[in-house]
């Protein structure tokens, strides 16, 4: 049988460091700009700078986006690092490279180590997966609890589920996902779960009995109810209402935020989440389906499927929302690439490898000319150069071809996406980054006056500034106000009519988006 990676095991090893390295790639080097990773870095300040550990808050108001387990490793953090950039991602990274590691670990034991290391090439080739894991949200949390609940779920069902360490170890990881992000992290791994167990028909009155152990149930109760019990009775029951009906029942059953998009949104979101393998996956999931060659497939597939099919009926939709299913997609995968090198068939890869090197030739142009059309954006033409440095990785997949060398076509693959993947993080967004308005803005100056903020403001002020903004709208004599007023250049006609004098002293359109962050230094009136 042909081997894709030696038998000394070095590779799983060096695979595992390239990933744990392009986990950590630069955390430090972006600023906190998008809304919802500056919105957590803020709030995990704000609880760490009023000792209160129970309310999120923002901005000194009620958060009631997410539960706290994020923010309370945020804290640790910022204890250890300071507080910064690679502080609010150090430990989103870390669980993605644990992430990872699980996957990889549980792979190996139950579909071999050859199947463990394609995978693992597979994972860890995704540029997506990398995003998600360089961004201070909760999300990273939620992929780590979630896969590592329900992948000991399926070591404890291989005892007929009376493995004691297994179950405990499934409901603190489940409990730990409800805690990070509320009921899908127990409402999704559930339905795949019990999906599974009819599929293999598992359950029985004895089995159900040893699932729904009191200990098990004790445990889960222990680690996700006191929180939710203690911020219901210090909000007197509001937070639990705006988080349950409007941020998860919400989500779900209407689009939020304008994130809406008819089914198949998902399934892009998905295809390009895990490129370049996605080529791959219409094939592998005829075969998982065609060929149940093992119970881990099955479970992979059962996984996969039910977390893109949930998401695929929630009315609000995100790329970051089918994340967790990437771990059992690169499960089936790697499976199925195994297949297709023992049984030597390359002209199934065909195909496959005619998109995947035309998508990479014209990568560099597609990012180039996409950024270029957004207003105001300078983008230098090197970015373009620096994108084609993947060219000659590229040329191994042909050759790989012509020579019928199936796992070279592998690596040439894995090998274009992850050095796609330390570019971008290292030299392309870098030079977009540095154009944001917060990036631009005078923060140190501004740190040391008052701070107001009228209608609108981007949330990455409050993580820089460190300290609260007033709404204008609720000073009693706006015109005597003395400090620092940032908005959007939209409100301007409604800031003049408050009789304000000021100097513009930044303004700079966001990111990507068509607001105009606008920072005014105020000018107090004279008293009549």
């Amino acid at each position: 049988m042909e081997k894709v990676f030696g038998p000394n095991k070095l590779s799983g090893t060096l695979l595992l460091s390239i990933s744990l390295f392009i986990h950590f790639s630069n955390l430090g080097g972006l600023s906190i700009y998008a809304l919802d990773e500056a919105k957590n870095a803020t709030a995990a300040l704000e609880m760490w700078q009023n000792q209160e550990w129970v309310v999120p808050t923002f901005n000194g108001e009620h958060r009631f986006d997410k539960p706290p387990l994020h923010y309370y490793f945020f804290i640790l953090a910022y204890k250890l690092f300071g507080i910064n950039e690679f502080a609010a991602r150090f430990f989103p990274a870390l669980f993605g490279f644990f992430s990872t590691w699980i996957t990889y670990r549980f792979i190996k034991k139950n579909l071999g180590y050859q199947i463990a290391c394609i995978s693992l090439l597979v994972l860890s080739s995704s540029l997506h997966w990398y995003i998600q894991f360089h961004m201070a949200v909760p999300d990273p949390f939620l992929v780590f609890f979630m896969v590592a609940g329900m992948m000991l779920f399926f070591e404890w069902s291989k005892s007929g589920f009376r493995s004691k360490g297994h179950m405990l170890g499934t409901y603190a990881c489940l409990a730990l996902a409800v805690l990070t992000k509320g009921p899908v992290g127990l409402v999704l791994p559930s339905i795949a779960l019990f999906a599974y167990s009819v599929l293999m028909q598992q359950l029985n009155g004895k089995r159900l009995k040893r699932i729904f152990h009191p200990l098990g149930l004790g445990l889960f109760i222990l680690i996700a109810l006191p929180w939710y019990i203690l911020v219901a009775i210090q909000t007197n029951g509001l937070w639990l209402e705006e988080f349950f009906f409007k941020h998860n029942l919400g989500r779900f059953s209407a689009p939020m935020e304008g994130h809406g998009g008819g089914f198949w949104m998902t399934w892009i979101f998905v295809l390009a989440g895990i490129l370049p393998f996605s080529f791959f996956l219409p094939q592998t999931i005829v075969h998982t389906l065609k060929y149940k060659t093992n119970k881990a497939s099955t479970f992979a597939l059962v996984c996969s499927g039910t977390i893109i099919i949930f998401f695929m009926l929630a009315g609000t939709k995100l790329p970051n929302y089918t994340v967790p299913s990437y771990p059992f997609l690169s499960i089936i995968i790697g499976n199925y690439l195994y297949h297709i090198i023992q049984k030597g068939k390359i002209k199934s890869l065909l195909v496959p490898c005619i998109l995947l090197c035309i998508l990479v030739l014209m990568l560099p142009f597609g990012i180039y000319f996409g950024l270029s059309m957004e207003q105001d954006l300078k983008v230098p033409k090197h970015i373009l150069w620096l994108f084609m440095i993947v060219y000659p990785f590229l040329l191994i997949i042909p050759l790989a071809y012509w020579k019928s060398n199936i796992p070279s076509i592998l690596h040439g693959v894995a090998a274009s996406f992850m050095i796609i993947a330390l570019v971008f993080f290292w030299f392309a967004f870098p030079i977009i980054d540095r154009q944001s308005p917060v990036s631009g803005a005078p923060i140190e100056m501004m740190s040391k006056e008052n701070l107001y903020y009228f209608n609108n403001y981007n949330p990455a002020f409050s993580f820089y500034l460190q300290k609260p903004l007033v709404n204008l709208r609720t000073v009693k004599a706006p015109n005597q106000a003395n400090g620092y007023l940032i908005t959007r250049h939209q409100h301007l006609q409604d800031v003049n009519k408050l009789g304000l004098k000021y100097e513009m002293i930044h303004s700079k359109k966001y990111l990507f988006e068509s607001p105009t962050c606008t920072i005014l230094k105020l000018i107090p009136t004279s008293k009549e």
